[in-house]
């Protein structure tokens, strides 16, 4: 887990940023850490409507461990949740999610007091804290009779269904299949079609020589 990042941080941080950002208005949520690989931070709660009201309660903030991040990045999560907390607590309706209201707090924030919190967070550019296990994908490099280029990431049990499909195609000049556990792929879907991602020759070239050709 990361140094900086347990549940005694998260309380500590909380109290300082709802006292120095919030004016202490939030009352401590439920403070959690989770494993979350799509989104570095969550703000969940209860809603009920009463009498055309929307009424919030049970209010808890996750962050995750999954990543890497410092001290400063840790902290830009969890008061981006706390405007989202914020928002809800004070029964305040944003035009949505990340609405004007919130993307003025945010802008305010940054602002005054030198943060630097965003709307969203790309996480596939963001380091691991535990590298990701090597991942062996099935691959077939495929050259079209008019010299086109694909490699394909199929889904093992697909396999029969895009071979017989591959068979069946008129377009198709030559293809091979192979094993292989190039980080090239990990980002690249696994299909269940005839489909790929069309490379240069020389892409090509340099990825079969890589990989172990399924004879």
């Amino acid at each position: 887990m990361n140094q900086n990042l347990t549940i005694a941080y998260l309380k500590e941080a909380f109290t300082h940023y709802n006292q120095l950002i919030f004016q202490g208005k939030l009352p401590l949520p439920a403070l959690k850490l989770s494993r979350g690989k799509t989104r570095l931070g969550q703000m969940a709660c209860k809603r009920r409507t009463h009498w055309r009201r929307t009424i919030y309660s049970d209010y808890t903030i996750s962050i995750s461990t999954y990543y890497a991040l410092n001290k400063e990045e840790i902290d830009d999560v969890l008061i981006h949740e706390m405007i989202h907390y914020y928002i809800a607590y004070t029964g305040q309706k944003d035009t949505s999610a990340h609405g004007v209201i919130f993307r003025q707090m945010m802008a305010d924030i940054n602002q005054h007091f030198g943060r630097h919190i965003t709307i969203s967070t790309r996480t596939k550019d963001i380091p691991t804290r535990i590298a990701q296990k090597p991942k062996k994908f099935l691959v077939v490099a495929l050259e079209t009779i008019d010299k086109q280029y694909f490699l394909s990431s199929v889904m093992p049990s697909a396999a029969r269904k895009v071979a017989n499909m591959i068979s069946r195609s008129r377009e198709i000049k030559k293809y091979n299949w192979y094993y292989t556990y190039d980080e090239y792929f990990r980002d690249m879907p696994r299909v269940r079609s005839l489909r790929g991602r069309k490379v240069s020759l020389e892409v090509y070239i340099e990825m079969r020589s890589k990989m172990e050709r399924i004879e």
